[in-house]
């Protein structure tokens, strides 16, 4: 008798967990839910909700692209899954590689597979360009996930220094692209490369100056060439124009930074700001982490509002990651709850 007990539990507990990793997996509209703390909840999702792994495993960061594409990074599974504007899981492309041979390993890297992938972003052909964190470069892929190229070399020096393993490649933790080029940030720099690869320049370096950085994690580049850069170990947000120069901080500063006659700096608070995004009229959207809400800044740098809470409702957040813009609403990465959120803002 037992046994048939037994026998009967474990279908019921197959037949739950088929079910939950299904329903986890559908966008689940969230038409009705009171918002929280100035955030309208649209829908979630928590992965594709079919397959070897149906559900994400931290999803670092958003993009859209053409038709409305939302693609994801997700990290721990080393893959992009690409969903719908309503959610829907439409395929995923990328699998785990190394592209750098630890001692006693093997190298496994083939074109188009990633190690950790973290930021993401498209350009206006609908292609996308992944930071393969642990592989030192970015996997450029077309709008359905076909590999194109892969810049930097990984085993190459790049411009006046490389922070990639043995000093070569760049490890590279966000991605943006803006008309022909495509901008990269690792520990304490910024790259830029045209979209074919080509390195055409780079700033930053450790320090406490305004121009310096400390583990950066997201970038965007607005219409006119100014590129936002979230300054994550700093806990600020830096302005530069399109050659490095600093033009605004907002959150904290050094007793040591240093701003100059063309640079203003503001204190204000933001803890550990991660993705960062611009929208249509040119103001700004950082995610931010620690504080488990998304601040929104004017493109001059003042404080236009914050939103959200830390929690696992619709519409609440746990460290998230990424904001990507996608119409009127907002999609976010919502790392540690496992899953994106497609939101509207309440200004």
């Amino acid at each position: 008798m037992f046994i048939v007990i037994a026998a009967v539990l474990a279908v019921i507990l197959a037949v739950l967990v088929v079910y939950l990793l299904f329903v986890l997996g559908r966008p689940r509209s969230l038409a009705g839910t009171q918002p929280q703390s100035g955030v309208q909840p649209i829908w979630a999702v928590y992965g594709p909700g079919t397959g070897d792994t149906p559900l994400f495993k931290r999803p670092m960061a958003v993009a859209v692209g053409k038709h409305g594409r939302i693609y994801v990074t997700d990290s721990g599974n080393n893959r992009v899954c690409v969903f719908s504007s309503s959610g829907r899981f439409l395929f995923q492309f990328g699998s785990f590689g190394v592209a750098k041979r630890m001692q006693g390993a093997h190298a496994t890297y083939k074109a188009g597979r990633l190690n950790f992938p973290v930021g993401i972003a498209t350009d206006d052909d609908g292609n996308v360009y992944v930071a393969s964190f642990y592989n030192d470069s970015i996997e450029v892929y077309d709008a359905d996930g076909i590999p194109l190229r892969r810049f930097p070399d990984p085993s190459k020096s790049v411009g006046k220094g490389s922070s990639g393993q043995d000093g070569h490649g760049i490890a590279v933790t966000a991605v943006a692209v803006h008309d022909d080029l495509v901008y990269a940030t690792d520990q304490y720099q910024v790259f830029v490369f045209k979209r074919d690869g080509t390195f055409v320049r780079q700033w930053g370096m450790p320090g406490a100056q305004m121009a310096d950085l400390d583990h950066p994690n997201g970038i965007d580049v607005a219409k006119d060439g100014t590129v936002y850069v979230s300054d994550s170990n700093h806990a600020r947000v830096t302005a530069f124009t399109p050659l490095g120069i600093p033009v605004w901080t907002y959150g904290a500063k050094s007793s040591s930074l240093v701003a100059t006659d063309s640079a203003q700096t503001e204190e204000q608070p933001i803890e550990l700001p991660r993705g960062i995004a611009v929208q249509s009229d040119g103001s700004i959207l950082i995610a931010d982490a620690f504080r488990f809400d998304i601040v929104a800044l004017s493109a001059k740098g003042k404080l236009v509002g914050s939103y959200g809470t830390r929690g696992v409702d619709p519409g609440q957040f746990n460290f998230l990651n990424d904001v990507a813009v996608s119409g009127d609403s907002l999609v976010i990465a919502d790392k540690e709850n496992g899953r994106i959120q497609m939101v509207r803002l309440l200004k």
